[in-house]
């Protein structure tokens, strides 16, 4: 139990260190946590995904979110989001404890790698600082292996165990879409050991939970649900992301990574280690599940045609768990060849140092950006209608989001986003900055509002160069640090 305790408390420790050294709770994050957060809230205020506002994902996130945003109801939603965040960092304790019991039967050495290993896994540290996806769609993975008893294929099942082990796995397709490649593969192991009514049951549980998720948002707004949650983003634009980035992200090198994105010979070793336990965890009839996962959920993102660091949360826990049982194993064979229990200690504590060494980097790692909050909202108190913004944490940290719906503003909580579900003239996906629709549309919101503060887009990113000027021409209202807020104008004829 205190080993457990420790490990949660140095998964939390290192969440929180880069946002409490950096913008603080009251930050912007990564954009994404601010949407999350902004969509619980737009739904806690009777609007539904979908049908009233644009909503990329499926709407797990949003239900997962929905204490948060009722608490911010009450409290403000800064300090709603700020609990949420805190939430995360918790979770990713229990993550890392979860990773420590699944490989516990290749003993505590395996264990204590594991749970230590994901605890200071960059990936894993990176995903779980704020409200994004990947965090709980790992937590159903890690729960759902330890239900099904995923390093005892032997072990017997009872009908009511899988049911509810394919239930929670399910419940990460109602996160992300990706979250299909788990359930189908947990479903092929099944298969592959010949126990197709396990199998079976295990499946009706993933079935069904998404059934009841997904199906109230769906009777809403079908057209409009399938449309963002599954043209939109298998439709997008391959980014260019060079695959060496995204090997670097996955194997968690990515703060070791050289400006020019090469591979360093650390890289290089990090991944021939990577791969060397993935096919050790493969052979192991034990662990061989962890493999698999590992193998089909690293080759997904390899494939995917978008790519942003957050997405190598999604690997974390695979690749840490087949590390640890491959580590477990390797003691096993030590002892075995040498009679003593000791090199393997001797080579679990060179582990660890090399560990710490590791997370030392994250000293220097800030993940969150300071915000004025109380200050622009004191700016923005004044403003009679509407307030527009191309980021929602802007009116979470101000806490005027609320103050939008009530007053029967536009809502948009992902105006990014939009790019995705609006096409070229040309019926092709390009950047925002290249799309005249996305632009115009962009404009027709701010113009919709009273008043305007734009802290993501600039010219040339987002914007275009002419949607940049029209911008910038619009008068300030007001000035907080390097944050101007502006009145729109109507176009000129």
């Amino acid at each position: 139990m205190l080993v457990a305790l420790g490990i949660l408390l140095v998964a939390a420790t290192a969440r929180a260190f880069p946002v409490l050294a950096g913008g603080g709770l009251f930050g912007l994050g990564n954009y994404d946590d601010g949407v999350h957060y902004a969509a619980a809230v737009a739904f806690t205020s009777g609007e539904l995904p979908y049908r009233d506002f644009l909503l990329l994902h499926p709407p797990g996130i949003v239900l997962l979110l929905t204490p948060a945003a009722l608490l911010g109801a009450v409290l403000g939603d800064p300090t709603g989001m700020a609990v949420a965040r805190v939430g995360w960092w918790v979770l990713g304790g229990v993550n890392a404890v979860l990773v420590a019991r699944i490989v516990l039967p290749f003993g505590r050495a395996a264990a204590l790698v594991g749970g230590l290993g994901y605890a200071l896994f960059f990936p894993a540290v990176y995903s779980e600082h704020t409200a994004l996806l990947e965090p709980p769609a790992t937590t159903c993975l890690l729960v759902s292996l330890l239900l099904v008893r995923a390093t005892e294929p032997g072990a017997r099942l009872s009908g009511r165990r899988v049911l509810l082990a394919g239930a929670v796995l399910g419940f990460a397709v109602t996160l992300k879409i990706w979250g299909v490649v788990p359930v189908l593969v947990v479903v092929g192991w099944l298969l592959g050991g010949r126990r197709f009514r396990t199998a079976a049951a295990y499946l009706a549980g993933a079935v069904g939970i998404c059934l009841v998720v997904y199906l109230p948002f769906f009777l809403s707004a079908p057209s409009q649900m399938w449309r963002l949650v599954v043209t939109d983003q298998v439709g997008r634009r391959p980014l260019d992301v060079a695959f060496v980035k995204r090997l670097t992200d996955l194997s968690g090198m990515s703060l070791w990574a050289p400006a020019s994105g090469g591979l360093t010979p650390l890289i290089v070793a990090a991944l021939v280690v990577g791969v060397v336990c993935t096919l050790v965890a493969v052979l192991l009839r034990r662990s061989r599940l962890l493999g698999l996962l590992t193998v089909a959920l690293v080759g997904m993102l390899l494939l995917t045609p978008s790519w942003f660091v957050h997405y190598s949360g999604l690997t974390a826990a695979p690749v840490v768990l087949v590390t640890a049982t491959a580590t477990g194993a390797l003691l096993a064979v030590l002892r075995r060849a040498t009679g003593r229990t000791w090199v393997g200690g001797v080579l679990v504590a060179v582990g660890l140092v090399g560990l710490l060494g590791y997370a030392h980097q994250f000293l220097d790692l800030r993940l969150i950006r300071a915000f004025p909050g109380p200050a622009l909202a004191r700016a923005l108190v004044g403003v009679p209608g509407c307030i527009a913004t191309d980021d929602p944490s802007t009116l979470i940290q101000t806490d005027l989001l609320r103050r939008n719906i009530a007053r029967g503003c536009r809502i948009e909580i992902d105006l990014g986003g939009v790019n995705y579900d609006l096409e070229h003239p040309d019926s092709v996906q390009v950047s925002r900055a290249r799309n005249p629709n996305w632009q115009q549309y962009c404009l027709d919101y701010y113009r919709a509002s009273d008043a305007v503060i734009s802290v993501r887009f600039r010219s040339g990113f987002g914007y275009s160069r002419s949607t940049g000027q029209v911008y910038e021409s619009w008068p300030e209202l007001a000035r907080v640090d390097r944050y101007v807020v502006r009145i729109p104008q109507p176009a000129t004829p």
